[in-house]
């Protein structure tokens, strides 16, 4: 008989216990990755953080499933182009579930749909108080090291959290203006008292708004509130700004643009060819602008005004005579310094008389001038004689006046052509 006792005692406490024990909720339909779009540009995140908070309490027990569904149709709907630092917390659990008020499942980190979904999942059993109070001062404490607007998303029945208001304007508070709180409420328990305390906990927020499950049935109610909460349209983009083309510079304005000139800093109003270098003319390797002696024949060199090389010396020839006095070797050495000065040219010595005097004797004298000049070149300067041409001009190129002394006295003379080569 008591063996009967003990075996009735022992079904009645198995019965009871299994009464207790939570009951697994079904699975969590896989993530559909197909359905997720893409914003295509035309938004830009809203918010640079979120965290949704589902209740899993024992009030839920009959509503959680329609409630889960709801949090991975938000999931599902966030666009897959846009960023955020997102996060999923559950509370109220079964102890079979958990033994903490409230645990983040997901995050908080960069938002990613596939890492949201499985924590979605990790909630198996439901049944225990609802301590929203609790979640809200945890959400605060993960969104107060995140730089940016913070959403947070409730997700209950709104039944037995008296405290939650006060724990929601301390968080407010915390947050201030980069807060927003977005709740939906789950079925409607007590006579719509739990959508009251959910619209109440909205009204914090000040900056978000309150919903519940039926106004969220249908995708496209979803998707609305998806855009709400998430995101905010992209501004226009400017029209390309079409720039004008910018006219070819000319730096030294000398008609040649700065791309085709060869030769820039032209001086100003310098002559210049098509390539922007100036001009040559006579090809004596000083430029027009600066040549004072145009029309040089080719092979003569010239200084650095254009003019042909050209050394006149001062010696004094006496009348009718071609002797030289050896105190113009000075003179004389000038020549030879100027011969050095180019070396390998062929070297003109020419000489010149006044006009006193026969034409032909005038024309005889000035070539025994410029001969006398040769020879002492020669012999007291070592200068070759094959480099020397002798050439007597008599009185054809007068340099100065011949009706007086002093002017046929600079007539009476011998140039030294150093740089000619013809």
């Amino acid at each position: 008989m008591k063996q009967l006792q003990n075996l009735l005692f022992s079904l009645v406490l198995v019965a009871l216990v299994a009464s207790c024990a939570p009951v697994m909720q079904p699975p969590l339909k896989p993530l559909d990755s197909g359905a997720s779009s893409a914003t295509g540009g035309k938004y830009v995140p809203k918010v640079d953080n979120f965290q949704v908070i589902l209740d899993s309490s024992l009030t839920m027990e009959n509503s959680f499933v329609g409630a889960r569904e709801i949090v991975s149709r938000i999931n599902q709907g966030i666009p897959t182009d846009l960023s955020y630092n997102g996060g999923l917390r559950s509370i109220g659990h079964s102890s079979y579930q958990s033994k903490n008020s409230t645990d983040l499942l997901a995050g908080m980190g960069a938002y990613n749909k596939a890492s949201f979904h499985e924590g979605l999942g990790k909630i198996k059993y439901v049944g225990g108080p609802t301590p929203m109070s609790a979640a809200l001062l945890a959400a605060g404490n993960d969104l107060k090291s995140a730089a940016g607007k913070s959403a947070l998303i409730l997700v209950s029945d709104g039944l037995h959290m008296a405290d939650a208001p006060a724990a929601a304007k301390n968080l407010k508070e915390m947050l201030g203006d980069n807060l927003c709180i977005y709740t939906v409420a789950v079925g409607r328990a007590n006579n719509g008292m739990g959508q009251d305390m959910l619209k109440k906990l909205a009204d914090i927020g000040q900056c978000g708004f309150a919903t519940t499950d039926a106004n969220l049935a249908d995708n496209a109610s979803m998707s609305n509130f998806i855009n709400n909460v998430f995101l905010a349209k992209a501004a226009p983009k400017p029209a390309p700004i079409v720039a004008k083309p910018t006219p070819p510079r000319d730096s030294d304005g000398d008609g040649v643009t700065d791309d085709k000139d060869q030769c820039p800093n032209t001086p100003k109003g310098a002559p210049v060819d098509s390539k922007g270098c100036p001009l040559d003319s006579d090809g004596d390797g000083v430029s027009d602008y600066r040549d004072q002696c145009p029309g040089t024949p080719a092979g003569v060199s010239v200084d650095v005004y254009g003019c042909p090389t050209k050394l006149t010396l001062q010696i004094n020839f006496g009348n009718d005579s071609s002797k030289i006095g050896p105190e113009f070797d000075s003179e004389v050495a000038k020549a030879a310094q100027c011969i050095n000065d180019y070396p390998g040219n062929s070297v003109f010595i020419d000489g010149h008389t006044d006009s006193s005097g026969a034409a032909a004797y005038n024309l005889k004298l000035s070539e025994q001038r410029a001969t006398a000049v040769k020879n002492r070149l020669i012999e007291r300067f070592n200068v070759k004689e094959s480099r020397m041409v002798a050439r007597g001009f008599g009185e054809d190129h007068p340099v100065a006046d011949n009706k007086n002394a002093t002017g046929r006295e600079l007539n009476r003379r011998v140039e030294v052509a150093c740089g000619a080569t013809e």
